[in-house]
């Protein structure tokens, strides 16, 4: 059809519009057809028709377009009252348009939808028949850095499985007795010249100890009055407090299963050194303090008393007294740390690997009595560590990078009872070079952390390393006069400390087969 067709005025009404419909078609009042429209006659009666003004006819074509666009807008089934309404007027045309609600929009936009917050209700407890394994999401910032790296595939062609487990009661006391001794000296090589050796040690130290339970690294005073050779160097700036003297001497007595409680022959060499140190305890605000000159001090009294604790109560012996001399010298010790994770010669002041060493062990052994440690003691503890090697080397400075191979030996110890994970490769390999390198010999300080680092992680290279180093000891202790039974080897501590020290690390040494259950090992059996 060509031109426009117009119905009549009397069947058009103002006040009803047409209505849009979502179920059905739109059908005009008004249809109009955009061809040939000037050649009608009928559109030169209509221009002529002052009813009818040209405004009208553009309001008709955009109302008809918009009709036709409402028709393919509107979903079918939408079930909305929305209208769209057009009136005549006498001399113009206005049209209404009623506004969809957006909303209605936004229910048909996936993409819309998913930028609305929505209400997610979550139960609590969950009954399943089959539950499935959930792994647990950790923070990025909890995780080791070496874990997230093999995580994420870093790497993670180089990491060679090791078939060790970090195994149950790691680095316990339990085998601290005659019968462990015999079991765990022969499982992990203790030979019967080494235990003769211990047994000569513990008694050269128990002949030096003072009439107050105390001990010295100055040999020029009572028992010695310097018989023996090699005192502590003369003039040196380094503090030898007595405490740390008393402290050495203990660990070896309680490495080798001597306590104050269990009948021997050491029972009352050991209760009086105990003694000593309650009684030598000094108050501070912070708790207990046993530095006498140095935090040395402080930290292997506090390890000797954590180990006495801990062995006590191995025989359900409950020493309340010394539990709450271990507690409030734990807590001089957190509140002594450097904010940068070490400990110095003073408290609070910066320090370095080896003084922090025996203040991380002394707590580690606390914590095994169940003793508090402030939150984040040894984790600051580890951030120091790592900070003194570049980034992924485990090799240990002193303060910072670069390395030294004994505070090397020093940190790797560290590690270990850190929680440092044998499964990482470069770790591992650290290790292998410290085995590598072999025992010192002359370095106690050296070798002592060495055997404890290849020890607890049970390196494949532990048999060579522990063949050469007890074989050392066994041929070079002293064997005549008031020496018989001692070591002393001149080095950098060694000179230091003199040969109440050297004797001290040297039979704790040769202890290691059963003083420390390792951290690391094979699981022969799984138990049910």
């Amino acid at each position: 059809m060509t031109g426009i067709t117009l119905s009549k005025p009397s069947q058009v009404r103002s006040d009803s519009p047409p209505r849009v419909s979502a179920a059905g078609r739109v059908v005009p009042t008004l249809m109009v057809s955009i061809t040939e429209v000037e050649d009608t006659p009928a559109n030169s009666r209509l221009s002529e028709d002052e009813r009818v003004p040209a405004t009208l006819i553009s309001t008709i074509v955009h109302t008809t377009a918009l009709l036709l666009l409402a028709f393919f807008a509107l979903p079918e089934g939408g079930g909305t009252d929305d209208e769209l309404t057009a009136r005549q007027g006498p001399a113009s045309s206005v049209v209404i348009l009623q506004t969809l609600d957006t909303r209605d929009d936004q229910r048909f936009d996936s993409d819309a939808m998913s930028d609305q917050p929505i209400a997610v209700s979550i139960l609590t407890q969950v009954s399943m028949a089959t539950p499935a394994p959930v792994m647990k999401q950790e923070k990025a910032e909890d995780v080791p850095l070496e874990l997230q790296q093999y995580l994420a595939g870093a790497g993670s062609a180089s990491v060679e499985p090791q078939p060790l487990v970090c195994l149950p009661g790691s680095g316990g006391l339990s085998r601290r007795t005659p019968e462990g001794r015999l079991e765990y000296g022969a499982k992990y090589g203790a030979t019967k010249e080494s235990e003769k050796a211990v047994d000569a040690a513990l008694a050269w130290l128990a002949a030096h100890q003072r009439g107050n339970g105390s001990w010295s690294f100055d040999l020029e005073l009572a028992p010695c009055n310097g018989a023996c050779r090699h005192s502590k160097k003369k003039g040196t700036e380094s503090p030898t407090p007595v405490t740390g003297a008393t402290g050495l001497a203990l660990l070896a007595f309680l490495g080798a299963g001597h306590t104050q409680h269990h009948e021997g022959p050491y029972q009352e060499t050991v209760r009086r050194g105990i003694y000593f140190l309650r009684d030598i305890a000094g108050e501070a605000g912070a708790g207990l303090d046993w530095q006498q000159g140095s935090m040395y001090g402080h930290g292997i009294a506090l390890m000797a008393l954590s180990e006495a604790l801990a062995m006590g109560s191995r025989e359900r012996i409950d020493d309340t007294d010394l539990h709450r001399l271990v507690s409030r010298g734990v807590s001089f010790s957190c509140n002594a740390q450097h904010e940068n994770g070490s400990w110095g010669y003073v408290p609070g002041s910066p320090g370095d690997m080896t003084v922090s060493a025996w203040q991380v062990l002394s707590l580690i052994a606390a914590k095994k009595n169940r003793v508090d440690i402030h939150t984040n003691t040894l984790s600051d503890a580890k951030a120091f560590a790592l900070s003194t090697c570049e980034e992924g080397d485990f090799w240990f400075g002193y303060k910072g990078p670069p390395g030294e191979e004994t505070t090397t030996a020093i940190g790797l110890a560290l590690m270990l009872y850190l929680g440092q994970s044998m499964e990482y490769t470069p770790f591992y390999n650290a290790l292998t070079e410290l085995a590598d390198r072999g025992p010192k010999l002359t370095n106690v300080y050296h070798d002592y952390y060495a055997t404890l680092a290849l020890h607890h992680s049970r390196h494949h290279g532990w048999d060579e390393w522990n063949s050469k180093l007890r074989e050392h000891l066994i041929r070079t202790q002293a064997t005549k006069g008031h020496e018989a039974g001692s070591w002393h080897f001149s080095d950098r501590w060694g000179d230091v400390g003199g040969r109440l020290y050297t004797t001290a690390m040297c039979a704790m040494t040769l202890e290691i087969y059963y003083r420390y259950m390792p951290l690391y090992g094979e699981v022969e059996e799984f138990p049910l």
